[in-house]
């Protein structure tokens, strides 16, 4: 079983902006998260927490570092989804899926699109037997 990647909100918002565009630098990164309004102080502990949780790799450049994601957002986010199904749907994504379409707040575009996929997954389940 792979290890459990955990992500808070500000830390997924750094990775966001290290994903765009990598490798990049501490000063190009504080620009990027200037409207957060959050210090140096805690951007620099926010991309230390990363390193240390393996989400970022550094390279050093002359004084400072290159960071450069370690995993792709789409890892991060299979991680945060099987985590998230885990602890409030107990790991049944058709519970989850039946909550969201029992709520009645998807829209017709939104049903019509999980419609397809669910026709395209057992279309490939058909094809495997």
């Amino acid at each position: 079983m792979e290890p459990q990647l955990s992500i808070s909100e500000s830390e997924w918002r750094v990775m966001k902006i290290i994903w765009s565009d990598s490798p990049q630098t501490l000063p190009e990164i504080l620009d990027r998260l200037r409207e957060t309004g959050w210090s140096k102080t805690t951007i620099q502990t926010y991309l230390a927490r990363l390193v240390k949780k393996g989400a970022l790799l550094t390279k050093r450049q002359g004084k400072g570092y290159l960071y450069y994601p370690a995993v792709s957002e789409r890892e991060c986010q299979l991680a945060e989804s099987r985590s998230f199904l885990g602890r409030v749907y107990d790991g049944s994504l058709s519970k989850m899926v039946m909550g969201f379409v029992k709520s009645g707040n998807l829209s017709e575009a939104e049903l019509k699109e999980l419609k397809s996929l669910l026709d395209q997954q057992g279309k490939k389940d058909a094809d495997a037997r």
